[in-house]
């Protein structure tokens, strides 16, 4: 047996184990695209629900009889999700198809006309997948919004991430900080403690994700209204389906905001859109009052990465529905090594070693430093490359309650809070100030001194 190369593919095997320790019992994701091992020379790109695919409603009967005439089975294939009670909600139906090659299934059913696809898993987990995004310990102290706090006032943020920790409240931009009415405590889904840290009471490695996007768009805006909720309750992913239901809950529950912001995603089989998310996005552009920010990824490639991708297709007449965020280099002179980019990436951000707001406890590095970069391993791309860092795997730190990190999941909630902010001084909808960003009429400031 060979052993894994260290880089994207190593990471992605250690994270598919982390998931499917998550996952309730009788579900596995397994690695994509087909022939992706450990053991093999495809590289893993994205993990999937074994055993399953993903068809419209309409398509449901002739599907189950196209795959029971074609791949004989003692198992029958059925519909197993959405619950009754939301089959109404959304139009996608998940077919349990046994041991059967989900692959050949998938091509048996494009031959009879029939859409199809892979049930994938959305995931923060990611990150940047450099040795260097782990977060790190930071000794200085969450700074201060910039100046304006009445930036971004009567605008409604709503974050689906991980939800808040614990001990979030331990930060007061990010609860109502006294003497400074305007400033709405942040509000949402917060975990246990207990929930956050591993079996040897490590914090986990997705644990915080949420917390430090809602403070670097308090940096940003600190008078907006946010609200983070906790999509990705499998290890910091959930099957595409589960979340496009989620999101349409959620949304009914406590309201379409102003801005939706999303730092998570996935690359897909044959780089198809998420079926799972076809009716959130139908809705979403229902909703003018609505503008999705998502994250473009990490893997420093110009493959769509969804839900983010999406923005190569979303726009109308009120200006456009989704923006998808790259991420900036630290020093601001280009994109960060790591972000993804392509005609399908609206806008970049900072991205690299932002400081905010995080959780208290030990941490245990799982990764290998680097002295290259995995994207340049001759020559690093830029001086202060993120994926060149001092870590070493086993290394046990304590954070108290600050930490530096990288990502385009950060990048993300950077251009979230300057929407935000725009409608408030502007008088303008989200979607009217996406598209000052992208006319040009609404530049990006450097605000690098109060996120690092």
């Amino acid at each position: 047996m060979s052993t894994p190369r260290y880089g994207r593919d190593m990471r992605f095997w250690e994270q598919l184990e982390i998931l499917n320790e998550a996952l309730p019992e009788g579900r596995l994701a397994v690695a994509g695209p087909q022939g992706a091992t450990p053991e093999s020379d495809v590289l893993p790109r994205f993990a999937y629900l074994a055993e399953h695919l993903l068809v419209r409603a309409p398509d449901v009967e002739r599907a189950i009889d196209r795959l029971q005439a074609a791949l004989p089975s003692e198992q029958p294939v059925r519909v197993v999700w959405p619950p009754d009670q939301d089959a109404r909600r959304v139009t996608v139906r998940r077919l349990s198809i046994g041991s059967r090659d989900v692959f050949r299934g998938l091509a048996l059913l494009r031959e009879a006309g029939i859409q199809s696809t892979l049930v994938h898993f959305v995931t923060v987990s990611g990150v940047n997948l450099c040795p260097g995004d782990e977060p790190v310990p930071s000794g200085e102290p969450l700074r201060p919004p910039i100046a304006g706090r009445d930036r971004g006032e009567d605008a409604h943020v709503t974050v689906i991430d991980t939800g808040l920790v614990h001990d979030y409240l331990d930060h007061q931009w990010l609860a109502q900080s006294s003497g400074q009415p305007n400033i709405p405590m942040v509000d949402g889904d917060v975990t246990t403690q207990a929930e956050e840290v591993d079996g040897d009471g490590f914090i986990k490695p997705y644990v915080g994700h949420g917390t430090f996007i809602a403070g670097v768009l308090r940096c940003v805006a600190p008078s907006t209204d946010v609200r983070v909720y906790n999509g990705f309750p499998y290890g910091g992913a959930v099957e595409e389906d589960q979340l496009g239901l989620l999101l349409l809950q959620t949304l009914d529950t406590h309201g379409w905001p102003d801005v939706l912001s999303l730092s998570a995603g996935t690359r897909t089989n044959d780089a198809q859109a998420l079926l799972g998310l076809t009716d959130f996005i139908g809705e979403l552009a229902d909703h003018p009052e609505t503008l999705l920010v998502a994250a473009a990824g990490n893997d420093g490639e110009t493959e769509p990465f969804w839900p983010a991708a999406f923005a190569a297709e979303a726009v109308n007449a009120t200006g456009d529905v989704i923006l998808s965020v790259g991420a900036l280099r630290e020093d601001g002179l280009g994109r960060a090594c790591f972000s993804n980019h392509g005609d399908w990436v609206t806008v970049f951000a900072p991205g690299e070693r932002l400081i905010n707001a995080y959780t208290s406890g030990d941490y245990e590095y799982d990764y290998p430093h680097s002295t290259t970069c995995r994207f340049h391993p001759v020559v690093p791309l830029y001086p202060g490359c993120t994926c060149v860092a001092p870590l070493s795997e086993g290394d046990v730190v304590k954070f108290s309650g600050i930490a530096q990190w990288s990502g385009t999941s950060f990048a993300t909630p950077f251009i979230a809070g300057l929407i935000a902010a725009r409608m408030s001084e502007a008088g303008v909808t989200s979607r009217q100030a996406a598209g000052d960003l992208i006319s040009g009429q609404l530049a990006i400031p450097d605000l690098s001194s109060f996120l690092q």
